[in-house]
């Protein structure tokens, strides 16, 4: 006779499962920017990769784009402040809708977003500070003239992320 030994909660609950259980675990960092790539990267995530013991953490860097003519000119203060809580906004109804999905799938996440400073140098920092395991990042599929005047955030942040990169490219339709 064979006897099947019922898993119970504090078996579950001891700090020995609980480590075992996180050890397991993969940390995952998904760039999003609103962008129809980072969304598709995001889907493309959750279809072939994502298991229900991930952890993932939803990014976002928020791009304040001021213009000032001249230093010291006078500056219209509500104006900024307008483009700084729209781009807040943004930010914030982007990475709300991504960690609704990610609790439908009964996924594990939270959202960091960041801003004043390049999207490369945000993503590469979050990820090292939250020790993640693997980015995940849309393409917009720059020319190489583009590339080499506006900067590819993915090329750059493949070329110095400390763990593996997968840039998801959109199937062309």
């Amino acid at each position: 006779m064979c006897f099947k030994r019922k898993r119970t909660d504090s078996l579950t609950k001891s700090p020995r499962f609980t480590k075992i259980r996180e050890k397991n675990m993969r940390r995952h960092l998904i760039a999003l920017d609103g962008r129809k790539p980072a969304d598709y990267a995001f889907e493309w995530y959750l279809e072939n990769f994502a298991r229900p013991d991930d952890q993932v953490v939803i990014f976002h860097c928020s791009l304040f784009q001021l213009s000032i003519a001249l230093p010291g000119a006078a500056v219209n203060v509500d104006a900024v402040s307008k483009q700084v809580q729209e781009a807040m906004d943004r930010a914030n109804t982007i990475t709300q809708n991504a960690n609704e999905v990610l609790k439908a799938k009964g996924i594990r996440g939270y959202i960091i977003i960041k801003s004043g400073m390049k999207p490369e140098e945000a993503i590469l920092l979050t990820a090292e500070e939250e020790k993640v395991d693997h980015i995940f990042m849309g393409t917009r599929d720059l020319n190489s003239l583009e590339r080499v005047f506006i900067g590819s955030v993915s090329t750059n942040v493949v070329r110095n992320a400390k763990v593996p990169v997968t840039i998801v490219k959109m199937s062309p339709s």
